[in-house]
Parts: C-alpha cells; structure tokens; sequence
C-alpha cells in the first residue's frame, strides 16, 4: 500500500478510531495521543495487513491495543480534579450516561457494531473475538441498556 492510499484510507477511518477511543479512554488528550500512536503503528505496520478490505478493521485493532496500552500506563497516574468530562457524542445524553456506564468488554462491540456500523464479524476481527462471543456481548449490553433505561423512565413516572 503506497502513501497516498494509506492516507485515504486512515482519513476515511479517523472518524471511527476517534469513537473507539472514546469509548475507552476519558481524557481528550489521551484519545488524541491515541489517534496519533494508532496512525504511527499503522503506519509502521502497514505491511502486515493482508487484505486492504479488512483495513478499517485493522486499524481498529491497533487503535484498541494503544488505548488499553495508554490505560495501562494511567493506571498509576492519580486523576486531577477539575478535569471536564467526555464531550458528549451526538447521542442523547441520558444514552450516552448509559453507555458510559457498561463495562468495556459491552461498551466496546456496541459502539462498533451500532455506532460506528460494523458487522458482527468486523468487530469480531477487531476485538479479536469469535463471532459468537461478540454476539453475546451485544446481547447483554442491549439487556443491560434496557433494564437502566426502562428503570429510570420508571422512577420519573
């Protein structure tokens, strides 16, 4: 793959990797040090993606490994008050506090599969897991989102 079609492809990405990275990391300056490292592993890597139709998911992997990387490293890094928050995406918000709240291993197949429209077997590819478990996954999260929602639209009425 020569420069400019790897360039094309991660413009056509970034979107994509920016809400993965949201859906992993709170701080905006981690999720922007992600996109960078995740373009420079890319880039550097380039020649180990076997077929250019998987890129998209390939690019997801790596962004993935580079957020649990930058989380690993902030594990010992105590927060600082005062911070702001994730900037909220267009999602409803009373959605996304939702969201927010799943654990990663749900949080993670449901933005790629709904939000960022992945099919079961690219985010399967891209969290490296097999097809069954991210239906699973998804499963519970639906689950998960609808007994939160259902229970506070309960407790306004």
């Amino acid at each position: 793959m020569d420069e400019q079609v790897w360039l094309a492809r991660m413009r056509e990405a970034e979107e994509s990797l920016y809400h993965v990275a949201c859906a992993i990391l709170t701080s905006e300056t981690d999720r922007r040090d992600a996109m960078q490292e995740t373009a420079l592993r890319a880039w550097e890597h380039r020649r180990s993606l076997r077929n250019e139709a998987y890129f998209k998911t390939w690019a997801t992997r790596i962004a993935i490994n580079v957020c649990r990387d930058i989380m690993r490293k902030n594990r010992r890094v105590m927060p600082v008050e005062g911070l702001p928050e994730r900037p909220a995406p267009e999602l409803p918000s009373e959605l996304h506090l939702t969201i927010e709240g799943l654990p990663e291993r749900l949080r993670l197949p449901l933005v790629l599969y709904y939000l960022e429209g992945f099919s079961v077997e690219e985010t399967a590819r891209a969290l490296g897991l097999p097809e069954g478990t991210v239906k699973f996954r998804l499963h519970q999260a639906r689950k998960a989102l609808r007994v939160e929602l259902d229970g506070e639209e309960a407790h306004a009425v």
